[in-house]
């Protein structure tokens, strides 16, 4: 027999996490269902070595207690994935969040019974809850996916995806090591184990421009200032593009003298994590100067710290500038291939060809391994979505609705799936956004509508057809402009997803400070775009 709620949340993440706690506050019936066997999402699955926050901490945490604020203090700069999950469970443990919660709940079918205007939600366990309400708090970077090299089953040995992490850390010491990927995940992975391996070979297709994290422990003095600071912080964090403790350089680049802007470069590089990225000069996305220059500026640091010129030119990117990817932070990851017993693989010059019962076989050479692990990524954006059963009006599928690519009003509602909500689905600033300040502001606006919609006697909510193409057409043009428009081989376009992308951008690129105002100022007017019945 099905239970009934007001509102069901997919998912047990900072957005899960932060929606049951609002939902709560309305006086609603709630159940969270998590795949998960705890709290936490990203924090809970990605617990590989070195895995860590690329946001500063104090700018990462949730915004919405004071005493949370006071009670939990930070140990680094930039928190490691087993502090970020004690924290997720002492938020769990504060607000009483598990009582409302399901764990090993995979959710397989999402069906809307439009005689009674409800949803019906089912897990892989075949468990059955019916909800007015859903919310899908299922990440943006969460729907792992494996390469689809021939031989990946065959492979004799261990072989680990960093999203997929065991509990109990595998031992490295000694071991042959392969790592397939050289994103950010990637990146914390080779620094934190090279110095315990017996060879260390990372397969790379694409280098990127990583640049120092500068983590350093927090004094007690240090946390003190932090938790008396915070709401500066966020405040701060209100008015920056993407919601980091770092902002734009009002001057263009070529404002400034050659000597100046290279000054700078350096001051933003030593100060560390998104500083370079995200406190530059206002045109280092759209000036192909000013990102050839601090790409310039960058391999110059690539060819002093890594002391074989043949493996520092692999490590530094050919194919697209800096900004124009997400930047992974590091520390010692350049040193690390001073080692002799790590090395880098180019693909695009020596594709692999197989995964065999031993190790890896590229184009010119075989390799055996103990060990491979698989930073490859995830089906962005749209995975998690794509991968349940979502069915609306008329029995129509999300996939079938988004055949063409996705399509959504302001990234939070598709037309003809009646209050369903996406947290952190397509077609919202995600990507440039410091994310736990995205998930409580697109948290905060589907509260603020389901309270809406209940208090003034509606059933149901929905985006129309036409505000649909509309906000759809505007993230698509969001980039144009824009030099990450001129790199469409990453996922911020689809094209690293298994079953293939559309070419479209899959975010909006304006600011977040712009899309909250264009959010806000929908709600405001009585949700135009949406449809109330």
């Amino acid at each position: 027999m099905s239970q009934k709620f007001d509102v069901i949340i997919i998912g047990a993440g900072v957005s899960g996490m932060y929606a049951l706690y609002r939902v709560r506050e309305l006086g609603l019936s709630v159940k969270v269902f998590e795949a998960g066997s705890g709290v936490g999402g990203t924090w809970y699955w990605n617990r590989y070595p070195g895995a860590r926050f690329d946001s500063e901490s104090y700018s990462y945490q949730y915004s919405f207690s004071q005493e949370l604020i006071e009670e939990w203090s930070w140990s680094e700069k930039f928190a490691g994935q087993p502090e970020i999950e004690r924290y997720l469970n002492f938020v769990a443990d504060k607000f009483d969040l598990r009582r409302d919660m399901q764990f090993n709940s995979r959710i397989d079918h999402v069906h809307f019974d439009e005689a009674a205007r409800e949803w019906t939600v089912t897990t892989a366990a075949g468990d059955e809850a019916r909800a007015r309400f859903v919310i899908c708090a299922t990440g943006l970077l969460s729907a792992t996916q494996f390469p689809d090299y021939p031989g990946v089953h065959d492979f004799k040995g261990m072989s680990l995806h960093s999203s997929r992490w065991p509990k109990e850390d595998p031992d490295f010491t000694g071991k042959r090591v392969a790592i397939i990927g050289s994103g950010p995940t990637a990146v914390q992975i080779l620094q934190t184990i090279a110095p315990k391996v017996g060879d260390l070979k990372i397969f790379q297709r694409t280098a990127n421009w990583c640049t120092p994290l500068r983590n350093a422990p927090f004094t007690p003095g240090e946390q003190a200032e932090m938790r008396e600071k915070a709401g500066e912080i966020f405040e701060l964090c209100k008015r920056t593009f993407a919601a980091f403790i770092h902002d734009m350089d009002p001057r263009n680049g070529l404002e400034v003298s050659r000597e100046e802007r290279f000054a700078k470069y350096q001051e933003l590089y030593d100060r560390g994590g998104f500083a370079l990225w995200l406190g530059n000069y206002m045109d280092v996305f759209t000036n192909r100067v000013i990102a050839d220059e601090i790409s310039e500026f960058l391999a110059g640091k690539i060819r002093q710290r890594v002391k074989d010129p043949v493996k520092a030119e692999k490590l530094i990117p050919k194919n697209h500038p800096y900004g124009t990817k997400r930047p992974p932070g590091e520390k010692n990851y350049y040193e690390a291939f001073n080692q002799d017993n790590v090395d880098v693989v180019d693909l695009r010059a020596t594709p692999i060809k197989r995964i065999t019962a031993t190790g890896i076989e590229t184009s010119d050479a075989s390799y055996e391994f103990d060990i491979i692990i698989y930073c490859t990524g995830f089906q962005s954006l749209t995975g998690e979505l794509m991968r349940i059963d979502i069915q609306g009006e008329g029995g129509k599928t999300l996939q079938q609705h988004w055949a063409n690519g996705p399509k959504t009003n302001l990234g939070v509602q598709f037309s003809g799936f009646p209050n369903l909500f996406a947290v952190m689905g397509p077609h919202n600033p995600g990507t440039f956004c410091n994310i736990t300040r995205c998930v409580e502001s697109n948290t905060d606006w589907i509260v603020r509508c389901i309270r809406y919609v209940t208090e003034h006697g509606y059933k149901t909510i929905q985006a129309t057809p036409e505000a649909e193409e509309a906000w759809t057409k505007r993230c698509h043009e969001s980039v144009k402009g824009m030099l990450i428009d001129e790199m469409r081989d990453s996922w911020f376009f689809g094209n690293n997803n298994r079953d293939g992308g559309t070419g479209q951008y899959l975010m909006y690129a304006g600011s977040v400070p712009s899309y909250r105002e264009l959010f806000n100022g929908v709600a405001d007017r009585g949700y135009e775009g949406f449809e109330l019945r």
